[in-house]
């Protein structure tokens, strides 16, 4: 006999009841809808799991003692239980039926927003009706879906394919560890429905796609009932509620609001929302990813996933600050003081800062602004905003990269010294960062910044030429320190600087012209080296003449000197087509300067050099740079090594860099670079090419107030330069084009 009339057996013979099973689709357990004969509507669910029996038996207590109007409820058998007992399998399992409760699903309508608000009170409601209810059973079940458990899904993230998705999964993995695992102790604790999404809602009014006005029916599937923090049940049901494509602080004002109405919640509780919500979405994504694996048929699994995604995506866009304070403030919670961080206080700070910080320590922007966060390829300002960074190249794979400060954590809990002993950390990262380089360059110094490195080349190229002169590009910049200032004519040329010394010769090029060609100096005297950036930075972005590079390499070398290619701001895949900029022009330097973005921000530098360089070094005086190459930097190193590697974040730079050229060619600007190195150079007029610094900087603080963060570089400060952290998505792209062209056009039209 058939499974489904041997149910329809069983309900005649101890419910009383007959007529047409339909199977309705469910996570685990069976479930069929029973269509009587006398026209009424049942649930009929079969609990699955034998290990889940007397929590199916506990439901039916809670769904009994609940509001009769909101709720499915346990109808009995002829002998007075609420469930029978059959055998699938050879295993016992409970079968139970239930009332039905009739309406459209949430997720087939359009509410608006009244109906967050009354959704949100229900739940506050129910959570409070919930209270009295637990038991032993109830308070000791769980599941791998509850919030509680979240951290327990980390290994899962191996299922994510996506990089860019799997990187923002990660990073909220960090900060829900930070900021609601820590105070997980503090948060009240309670019975919770624990899915309230999309499809266990049921409303009623009109079904249109436009918002419409609609009333909350019944809340169905208790299945994932758990004893959890309260504010779970608020996470997990806006995860589910929520569309990208609306205010989504508006509507999570409402809904909190209204629950707070229906069920008082605490300050701690709200500020632990933001990043509750994006471990909800980020459970969808991690389960169904899975579930795609383990069953690639199913489809159900995947319903939720998609609108998880986008959701993610955008919420890593709201400014967490800004989205406790909007809800608090719904609410009527007065803010505790150590959370404020209003704008009306950075005048204040500033002129703390410039009582114990130098002026010489500028700040960005005609009006600075206070960072309190930040998260990729974005940062938060105290203001409230989101401002998209456009420009910061030293987080090199993203800001908190959760990759990258895990490897920090880590290994700073366990050992940091320096290079006097012996750990293994130095040689693997060693090993790993001289296999991207070609063979000549087999060695590697370890230092604690770009400037360091820049010294260090120096003093090398040196002790190897025996010689002390050294050629270097107009407005060049290699560093702090004052080794670097000397050969760094973008400091020692301009205003404050004390000018060339004898030592140095300087060969000029013009950035504005379209062949940035390096012209030739009079001065013919030997030097040790020859020091260029690969893609000149602070002269405007400017990519060299492949060509006259050639020949400048080969001539220094022909007069016994050397080639050092300054890499900080060109390295590691940011010029997109290759993975060091000096690849650009076929041509291998003896010294290799590296900087900051070797670590993404850790103090870390190094030189690169041949063994021969090195071996002329080895003189009898010790070089030691006292934590250059510890454990913890060279840990994150190899963090930011694999992270452009998994994520594949070259190929990433070459497409986007290559979108961003094309695009802003068509605004009939200067536009040059390669990958997510790029220099917009602006000019009064196209055929002189008078610079035209007053545009830039207009474009570059009217961007600011419009949530991007650009800077002004350049000989006559008029080239916007364009380095953003390498995470930085086409979407980002897109985006900034779209401003960008308001603002040039809304600059044109105050011009005129």
């Amino acid at each position: 006999m058939k499974p489904k009339q041997n149910i329809i057996d069983i309900l005649n013979s101890e419910y009383g009841l007959s007529g047409h099973l339909t199977k309705m689709v469910a996570y685990e357990d069976i479930n069929y809808r029973l269509d009587t004969t006398d026209g009424k509507k049942f649930v009929v669910k079969i609990t699955m799991n034998p290990d889940e029996r007397d929590f199916a038996l506990s439901q039916n207590k809670v769904l009994l003692d609940l509001p009769e109007n909101l709720v499915p409820k346990p109808i009995q058998t002829k002998s007075g239980d609420y469930h029978v007992d059959i055998t699938i399998s050879g295993v016992l399992r409970p079968l139970r039926v239930l009332s039905f409760i009739d309406g459209d699903f949430l997720g087939e309508v359009n509410p608006d927003e009244a109906f967050f608000s009354n959704f949100g009170n229900m739940l506050g409601k129910l959570d409070k009706e919930l209270e009295p209810l637990t038991n032993p059973i109830l308070k000791c079940h769980s599941h791998e879906w509850d919030l509680a458990r979240f951290q327990e899904l980390k290994p899962l993230t191996d299922y994510v394919s996506d990089s860019e998705l799997k990187r923002l999964v990660l990073f909220f993995f960090m900060r829900h560890r930070e900021e609601v695992a820590s105070v997980y102790h503090l948060l009240p604790k309670g019975l919770i429905h624990g899915d309230a999404n999309e499809w266990n809602v049921l409303v009623e009014g009109q079904k249109a796609k436009d918002k419409g006005s609609f009333t909350i029916k019944g809340l169905i599937d208790f299945g994932d009932m758990v004893y959890s923090a309260r504010v779970h049940e608020i996470a997990i049901a806006l995860a589910y509620s929520l569309n990208s494509e609306k205010d989504l602080i508006k509507f999570a004002e409402k809904f909190v609001s209204g629950y707070h109405n229906g069920h008082p919640l605490s300050q701690l509780e709200i500020s632990s929302l933001y990043y509750l919500i994006a471990a909800r979405l980020s459970t969808i994504i991690i389960q169904a990813a899975r579930k795609s694996h383990e069953q690639p048929e199913s489809e159900y699994h995947q319903i939720s996933a998609k609108p998880a995604q986008k959701l993610l995506r955008a919420w890593i866009r709201i400014n967490p600050l800004r989205f406790e304070r909007e809800l608090v403030n719904a609410c009527g919670i007065a803010i505790s003081t150590d959370k404020t961080g209003y704008s009306d206080e950075i005048a204040s700070k500033i002129v703390k800062r410039e009582q114990f910080i130098s002026e010489s320590l500028s700040l960005s922007y005609s009006e600075p602004i206070e960072m309190i966060g930040s998260a990729l390829q974005y940062m938060y300002g105290s203001d409230g905003k989101t401002y998209l960074d456009c420009v910061n190249n030293i987080p090199h794979v993203g800001h908190c990269h959760p990759k990258v400060v895990e490897a920090g954590q880590k290994q700073m809990a366990s050992l940091n010294t320096n290079t006097r002993y012996i750990y293994d950390s130095l040689n693997e990262y060693a090993e790993k960062l001289l296999a991207k380089f070609p063979d000549s360059l087999s060695k590697v110094f370890f230092v604690n910044s770009g400037s360091a490195a820049t010294d260090l080349a120096i003093r090398l190229a040196k002790k190897h030429t025996k010689r002390k002169n050294f050629q270097v590009l107009d407005h060049a910049y290699h560093g702090n320190i004052s080794s670097a200032i000397e050969l760094s004519p973008y400091k020692f040329d301009r205003k404050g600087g004390d000018g060339k010394t004898d030592h140095v010769n300087i060969l000029n090029f013009k950035p504005e012209s379209q062949n940035h060609g390096i012209t030739e100096s009079q001065n013919h005297r030997s030097f040790a080296a020859f020091i260029a950036e690969s893609i000149p930075g602070c002269a405007g972005q400017v990519v060299l003449d492949k060509a006259l590079m050639q020949e400048r390499v080969n001539w220094i070398r022909e007069q016994g000197g050397i080639y050092i290619a300054d890499e900080v701001q060109n390295g590691f895949a940011r010029v997109g087509t290759h993975f060091w900029g000096f690849e650009l022009y076929d041509v291998v330097p003896d010294i290799v300067i590296l900087g900051k973005p070797i670590a993404n921000g850790h103090p870390m530098g190094a030189i690169v050099c041949s063994d021969e360089i090195a071996k002329s070094f080895e003189t009898g005086m010790e070089f030691f740079s006292s934590f250059g190459g510890n454990p913890v930097s060279c840990e994150i190193a190899m963090a930011v090594l694999e992270v452009i590697e998994d994520e594949g974040l070259q190929e990433h730079a070459r497409k986007v860099g290559e979108f961003l050229l094309s695009e802003i060619k068509s605004l009939i600007l200067e536009v040059r670079g390669s990958g997510l190195f790029l220099g917009i150079e602006f000019v009064k007029d196209l055929e002189t090419k008078e610079p035209d610094p007053k545009t830039a900087s207009y474009i570059v603080n009217s961007m600011k107030e419009k949530g991007f963060l650009l800077s002004i570089d350049g000989p006559y400060e008029n080239v916007i330069k364009f380095k953003p952290p390498m995470c930085f998505s086409m979407e980002n792209a897109k985006e900034l084009l779209t401003e960008f062209r308001k603002t040039n056009n809304e600059r044109r039209i105050t011009n005129d």
